[in-house]
């Protein structure tokens, strides 16, 4: 049987290789020698992670000094053929046009995280601990950036070892139409918006409640020099969070548009009443604010994304590195922050995750 099966396998009659080993099998189970050539059949129809398995299964049942230097060396095999084969992909994803355009690739909680931490380790040829930590708990994060196609790779990879991965290419985030709403001229029966197109226009938008598709709501810090007394009493000056602007976005999918509210920016005077007991006089921003919000939720029932505080702190790193992304924010800052770029990020990847479905954008 040993000498049919190895003929076979050498002339590449898999099928013929296969039923041979079946019957092999059947008549003697425990042969190490049949577990041998099943693992060179499965290296050579291309399942090299079922042939790695056997020959370690294998190398676990043998003492035979000959039998496992023929096991030590197939493993190579598979080892050395795995990465040739990875490498013919990756550079066959990064030979299609448009591949090389600037991207960004998001991962999301896996089901089981033991298995996709091994997975992560594998795809990105990092250390277990460091792939552990980067899966994230809750929410996106994004995991790199560069050429889009061969991002694509990478998600394709990820998602066959059980990660949740997407990736969007930049000029899609770019061109995404953000208005950002000056206030609500209206709340029923049909909402009506007072807003800036991306272009710096002045208009109004009338639309209805069922077409919002999802919400996403965030937190960017406000920054202040503050004084600190440092050794021998010498002055220091640091950075502080000393507040935070609340902003949310509505995401209307059917125009292919999102609706950016701001608390610093919005008009709360020549807004609709939000609060109409109580003359606007005598109530404070956070709690028109808060009757804003309080309306808007009432009305919509599509889903709400309020994880974007921890999706911020690791995309911080990357920003600076991406081609410039308008954040659609006007926020009076002293000084510039990646922070509020990385809202329109998180916001934009969201509503391209939607329109593209689960997978790439």
């Amino acid at each position: 049987m040993y000498e049919l099966v190895v003929a076979a396998i050498e002339s590449k009659d898999y099928r013929r290789a296969a039923q041979l080993l079946k019957q092999w099998q059947k008549a003697a189970p425990k042969d190490p020698l049949m577990l041998l050539q099943i693992a060179k059949l499965q290296t050579e129809t291309l399942q090299f992670d079922a042939a790695e398995k056997t020959y370690l299964k294998f190398l676990k049942r043998v003492n035979n000094p000959k039998l496992m230097g023929q096991a030590r060396t197939g493993l190579k095999q598979v080892q050395q053929r795995r990465a040739a084969a990875r490498q013919q992909a990756l550079e066959e994803a990064t030979a299609v046009l448009g591949s090389e355009e600037p991207g960004l690739l998001v991962i999301e909680p896996p089901a089981d995280r033991p298995q996709a931490a091994q997975g992560l380790a594998e795809v990105l040829k990092i250390d277990a601990y460091t792939a552990r930590m980067q899966l994230p708990s809750q929410g996106l994060r994004l995991q790199r950036i560069g050429p889009v196609g061969e991002l694509k790779f990478y998600g394709e990879s990820l998602q066959a070892v059980g990660i949740p991965a997407f990736w969007a290419n930049v000029e899609q985030i770019k061109t995404l139409q953000t208005f950002r709403v000056n206030h609500f001229r209206q709340l029923q029966p049909t909402p009506t918006v007072v807003c800036t197109s991306p272009g710096g226009q002045l208009g109004a938008i009338e639309f209805s409640w069922s077409e919002v598709t999802q919400r996403v709501v965030g937190q960017l810090p406000i920054f202040e020099q503050v004084a600190d007394l440092g050794p021998w009493g010498k002055a220091k000056r640091r950075e502080q969070t000393q507040d935070y602007v609340q902003v949310l976005d509505l995401h209307l999918h059917q125009r292919q548009l999102i609706l950016r509210v701001c608390d610093r920016t919005y008009e709360f005077t020549k807004s609709a009443a939000l609060l109409p007991d109580q003359p606007i006089q005598q109530t404070t921003t956070r709690l028109q604010w808060n009757a804003l919000l309080a309306h808007i939720q009432q009305h919509v029932t599509s889903p709400t994304f309020n994880e974007f505080t921890s999706f911020g702190r690791g995309a911080l790193e990357f920003i600076d590195l991406l081609p410039y992304i308008n954040a659609h924010l006007d926020i009076d800052r002293r000084a510039p922050t990646n922070w509020d770029p990385a809202f329109h990020l998180y916001s934009a990847l969201l509503f391209l995750k939607r329109a593209s479905g689960p997978n790439a954008l």
